[in-house]
């Protein structure tokens, strides 16, 4: 998969802009708010119909403009798709369209795979339980249509039963046959988002395993792996089992009855859920140094495109300033890991660190300046 073109009209900072891309690699070179990261975004928004920014869809658009629009082609199973996406301030109305079809609102782009990696990432191990969920759904999300609608509607269900108990909290009368329908839907859509969060981090976990080996070598202290905690207490080994996990999520939701009224809000399930990243079998959020845990998320990126690039299609990889810290040797060795993506974006503002340690590597590479919203192809 990789993106052909793009046109940005009152995107951000750019005004009408279009550039051509090439798969390999990509270099956006620039000073500070020129507009690399918001290109970054245009890229992903094009991929995945919406930004990886928390913005509204207003605050994409150029000052005083009434509306953005992009549009670019993305190759995608030997197929060129045209797609258009735009969104007016006056009608408050976003409009997609792949290859001319309007797309309803809420249906999802079946674009696959794009990895995104930002600095914000780098903190994935020292943040809450609620990030590192939010990063599960994303990416597994990305892959999978029934994932992304057992989690919607494992949401609602959650949302009804805990507005129930929340009731029950105030004394309120509450018929408990009531929480029946909404524990039914809980066990069923958690339990199969239970078991694909789980099949997913175990094989990101042996990629990620090997790749942290790459960067750190081997030994007692350079082991990383990804350890699973779900919500519901389940035996690893009836993971394949979809009505075990069921079994064990009911008894272990009705054994929570009576504290789950007492607290007013579910206890039970997978909206619970957490993973961690262990180095040496220890903690990497108490023990490990920052950049080992740095080394950590680059080695879970890799092993995100390399699960991609086996199982699906080699990947778009997006990579913001994330270099700017780490040594020449580092830098040299992640450029490797990431050889399985298809087309990589990297931001960068120094022409003389990315002299020395990409464009070294004897490969085919493309550079844009991005200067006060104008690009300009260089390479």
């Amino acid at each position: 998969m990789f993106i052909k073109d793009l046109q940005l009209t009152n995107f951000r900072n750019f005004r009408k802009e279009m550039v051509r891309f090439k798969p390999g690699l990509t270099i956006l070179q620039g000073a500070n708010a020129q507009g690399k990261s918001n290109l970054l975004e245009a890229i992903y928004h094009l991929c995945l119909g919406k930004s990886f920014r928390a913005f509204r869809e207003s605050d994409m658009i150029l000052w005083n403009k009434p509306y953005y629009f992009l549009q670019g082609n993305i190759v995608f199973k030997n197929r060129i798709h045209k797609v258009e996406i735009g969104y007016e301030v006056g009608k408050r109305r976003k409009v997609c369209k792949i290859n001319g079809i309007l797309l309803q609102k809420g249906e999802d782009f079946d674009f696959c795979p794009v990895v995104f990696f930002s600095p914000d990432d780098l903190d994935l191990i020292k943040r809450g339980p609620e990030e590192r969920r939010g990063f599960l759904d994303r990416e597994i999300g990305q892959l999978s249509a029934f994932y992304r609608d057992c989690l919607q509607r494992y949401k609602k269900a959650l949302r009804q039963k805990n507005s129930l108990l929340k009731i029950n909290k105030l004394k309120k009368k509450v018929d408990r046959g009531l929480f029946t329908p909404w524990n039914k839907q809980i066990i069923y859509f958690g339990s199969r988002i239970l078991q694909q969060r789980a099949r997913l981090l175990s094989i990101w976990g042996q990629f990620a395993a090997k790749n942290f080996a790459h960067l750190f070598g081997q030994g007692k202290n350079s082991t990383l792996m990804l350890e699973y905690h779900p919500g519901v207490t389940i035996d690893p080994e009836i993971m394949n089992n979809l009505q075990e996990i069921e079994n064990e999520m009911a008894l272990q939701i009705d054994r929570a009855t009576h504290q789950e009224s007492e607290k007013g809000f579910s206890l039970v399930g997978i909206h619970k859920d957490d993973f961690t990243f262990l180095l040496g079998g220890k903690e990497a959020k108490r023990f490990a140094s920052q950049g080992q845990q740095r080394s950590a998320i680059i080695s879970l990126k890799a092993a995100q495109i390399q699960f991609y690039s086996k199982n699906y299609e080699k990947p778009i990889f997006i990579l913001d300033d994330i270099f700017s810290e780490l040594d020449y040797t580092r830098r040299k060795q992640c450029i490797a890991l990431f050889q399985e993506a298809q087309q990589i974006f990297i931001t960068h503002t120094l022409h003389e660190v990315l002299k020395d340690s990409f464009l070294n590597q004897k490969a085919p590479y493309s550079l844009l300046k991005i200067n006060e919203g104008r690009i300009e192809t260089v390479h």
